[in-house]
């Protein structure tokens, strides 16, 4: 573990943290209910998954080789759902503020985003020297969500997609600064509800979005 706990004064939100709930206060669901929720959807989609790499294994050769489009489908699809849980999770759980490394921020941020990235798209890391105020991992949930929405345009062809992906880290003038630049065929910054999770994830930490003025891409600044 490289987190260390990060002491800050107590503040009493005016708010329970929950982005789904409408409505008064006494209609959002308690830290607990979520924490619960989560949980049981963690368990069943750990045994969906091992279920799934069971029937994989036990399938004969030629069956196997058959189904196997379709279980790697289905592989993908429960990797995909794990990824949502995760972001779910750093949305909705209070947790604590703790100091976190951005190269362990990165490497997380970036399994999390792995189920949209194409098997093609090259991701190159610069330098991940850096830390940053944490809390139930919100940061690499919303580095995760930019990288998945500059790497998804809409609408753009499999083959004129982004090519590749740097990530990198820029600190001065007291800000830190994780850059995503995409390399590729690329036009405006899409719209999505991605980059209004990541900028609510963001915020959590202290954080804003903000794209790069010379090169395609997205910065996450925290000051």
């Amino acid at each position: 573990m490289t987190d260390e706990t990060f002491l800050i004064a107590p503040r009493v939100p005016t708010r329970a943290p929950n982005t789904y709930a409408g409505g008064e206060d006494h209609d959002v669901l308690p830290a607990q209910v979520w924490t619960g929720l989560l949980g049981e959807f963690r368990n069943q989609l750990a045994r969906l998954s091992a279920g799934t790499v069971q029937v994989r294994d036990a399938l004969p050769l030629d069956v196997g080789a058959d189904l196997g489009p379709a279980l790697f489908d289905m592989e993908a699809s429960l990797d995909g759902l794990n990824g949502l849980v995760s972001w779910l999770g750093a949305v909705t759980a209070p947790g604590e503020q703790v100091i976190s490394d951005l190269a362990d921020v990165i490497d997380r941020a970036l399994v999390m985003a792995g189920p949209w990235l194409r098997p093609n798209l090259r991701v190159f890391l610069g330098s991940r020297v850096g830390a940053v105020r944490n809390r139930s991992r919100a940061v690499e949930g919303a580095l995760a969500a930019v990288v998945v929405a500059l790497a998804d345009v809409p609408g753009a062809q499999r083959d004129l997609g982004i090519d590749e992906l740097h990530v990198g880290v820029l600190t001065g003038r007291g800000a830190v600064v994780v850059e995503v630049e995409t390399r590729g065929a690329h036009s405006a910054l899409p719209s999505s509800w991605r980059w209004l999770l990541a900028e609510r994830l963001a915020a959590v930490a202290g954080g804003t979005l903000e794209p790069l003025t010379d090169r395609a891409g997205v910065g996450i600044r925290f000051q």
